[in-house]
């Protein structure tokens, strides 16, 4: 670049957006304390604790560890997109973890006052001695 383009708008501007960093969607937990969120969450986790199971290989192992989750759930309640954010560093449990899921559909749809399409869930699995649950 000669000296002229170095302080170019353009080439600038085209710098800046190299080095952002990706806009991440917004997501919820299931620990949402605002009160929009909260009921829904609570009956959500319940849900899918409810069908979630420790794989018995895994237990029998005594395997565990933890791995973050991202889904949707759409206006209607149906099930989006899920994927893994995380391991927990074990497939059985990966694997348990993201059925458990797909078992849970179809959730309850989304409250008329929430104007989102759907809403993105970052879900914490959670495998100990003791059992399971999600945060």
């Amino acid at each position: 670049l000669g000296m002229r383009n170095l302080f170019d708008k353009d080439v600038i501007s085209k710098s800046v957006a190299k080095n952002e960093a990706p806009k991440e969607k917004s997501s919820v937990t299931f620990d949402a304390r605002e009160i929009k969120y909260y009921g829904y969450m609570q009956r959500l986790k319940e849900k899918i604790e409810g069908i979630w199971h420790y794989p018995y290989e895994a237990a029998e192992k005594r395997l565990y560890g933890d791995l973050y989750v991202n889904f949707t759930i759409k206006k209607n309640g149906s099930l989006g997109n899920v994927e893994l954010a995380r391991t927990s560093g074990y497939k059985i449990l990966d694997d348990a973890a993201m059925r458990a899921l797909k078992e849970a559909e179809p959730f309850w749809p989304l409250p008329e006052d929430w104007k989102e399409d759907g809403i993105t869930i970052k879900g914490h699995f959670i495998y100990n001695l003791y059992g399971t649950h999600v945060r």
